[in-house]
């Protein structure tokens, strides 16, 4: 340690027994969920180019003169597949390549169905195991719980940040050495100093990245992200175009019968200037539902989105990177971070990088407590006796405000130890 609580002022080991106590806490509820998230992040990130490298026969074709209309290719999965509904297709911009229509099966994960976009023919489909990139995605997003799944990631993520800022509190340098030293592992200082400068030293490297991460998350939440930002970005005019959205937005014209082709609607898109990949997002919905179709980019300022009617393939809104406020820009950028997009062809990369410092921290994080802890007890620190400084109770506030389910969460631990300690004996505890 940078300094040892017995050395340190009344003050500073309260101090350090109060951060100790959280980040023992927060560490304890998160490391199962940050080893998840870490390994299905990266087989999402990996995914595309498994598939690419595993069914070659279904992701690539012999590029020819002429091109069956998007029409014929989506009837065609239609037929091969009755009884799944069309979530998206996705048109690619390379020639060699298939389209891919994303289906709803049967099950919760989605079917990947390939056509070959010259001569209309279905190639196959990927379901279950056999498609990484259905199952990382759900499983990255809190399947099969559903909602409940996304609130133990977005607590999750909550005590991720608890864990990052009371760890920074510790290892904070306070022994009078140049700064950067303590960036530095001391390999030769017993195995507890070891494994606890493996830990700390890496997790300071990553910290600012950590706390990225997790906020570029909570906007896919189901509380945080519909509970908090959105009706914040209502209320102060920073939310999304409508054309943007990833939920369905209803035309006005109420159509049913006669719908526009999907070929008119791609060729509407590329005369609106969306280059690269187009996405279709196919969302059913009453009479007049538009579709919404977006560029893959690897930025989301380089992307434009559409919605266009179904009745006459018109185009109902669209938005460009102009078009988005402050906040909106702000989360998006945080998605494309997030999902490997924004740094280009390193971006993957960087973010394996990041997920395997995260596995790392766990691991070496369980190592140093392992080699502290008492052999017959957890190691807990006692709750500190002193009160919370003043700057303390105002920082915590200000998280609280940010991450109601911390809130919710902290106030049933405080509320458990409580019960736990009025009805234990003072020799038990």
């Amino acid at each position: 340690m940078s300094v040892t609580i017995e050395n340190a002022s009344p003050h500073g080991r309260e101090m350090r027994k109060r951060a100790w106590r959280w980040h023992f806490l927060a560490a304890f509820l998160v490391i199962p969920f940050v080893l998840w998230q870490s390994v299905t992040g990266t087989i999402y990130l990996w995914s595309g180019s498994w598939v690419d490298y595993r069914h070659p026969d279904l992701r690539f074709v012999e590029p020819a003169p002429t091109r069956a209309s998007l029409d014929a290719q989506v009837d065609a999965a239609r037929a091969a597949y009755p009884t799944a509904g069309i979530a998206s297709i996705t048109v690619t911009a390379d020639p060699r390549r298939s389209t891919m229509l994303t289906l709803a099966g049967a099950g919760e994960l989605p079917i990947a169905a390939f056509v070959d976009p010259y001569t209309g023919r279905v190639l196959g489909s990927l379901q279950g195991a056999d498609w990484p990139t259905g199952w990382s995605r759900k499983l990255h997003g809190g399947w099969p719980l559903g909602t409940a799944g996304s609130w133990l990631l977005e607590l999750g993520a909550c005590w991720t940040i608890v864990m990052v800022l009371s760890g920074l509190y510790l290892w904070w340098p306070r022994d009078g050495r140049p700064f950067w030293r303590s960036l530095v592992p001391r390999l030769g200082k017993g195995r507890w100093t070891f494994w606890r400068d493996l830990h700390a030293c890496v997790a300071v490297w990553f910290s600012l990245l950590i706390v990225l991460f997790l906020f570029t998350a909570l906007p896919w939440t189901s509380f945080w992200g519909s509970k908090v930002l959105q009706p914040l970005q209502r209320v102060t005019g920073q939310g999304a175009p409508d054309a943007a959205g990833f939920a369905p937005v209803f035309a006005s014209s109420g159509a049913s019968e006669g719908d526009a082709s999907l070929q008119a609607m791609l060729q509407r898109s590329r005369s609106r200037g969306l280059k690269g990949d187009l996405v279709f997002y196919m969302v059913e919905g009453p009479p007049g539902s538009a579709v919404s179709v977006r560029n893959v980019m690897p930025r989301a300022s380089q992307q434009t989105y559409l919605l266009l009617d179904r009745k006459d393939a018109s185009v109902v809104g669209q938005a460009e990177w102009k078009d988005f406020p402050a906040v909106a820009r702000t989360v998006a950028t945080g998605v494309s971070i997030h999902e490997g997009g924004f740094f280009g062809r390193i971006g993957p990369w960087l973010n394996t990088l990041f997920a395997s410092a995260l596995a790392w921290m766990s691991v070496t994080g369980f190592m140093a407590w392992w080699r502290r802890k008492p052999a017959d007890a957890m190691g807990l620190p006692p709750r500190p006796a002193r009160p919370w400084p003043l700057w303390l109770k105002f920082s915590s506030v200000l998280l609280f405000l940010m991450l109601p389910l911390l809130t919710l969460s902290a106030g049933s631990l405080w509320l458990m130890e409580k019960l736990w300690l009025s009805l234990t004996p003072q020799a038990t505890r």
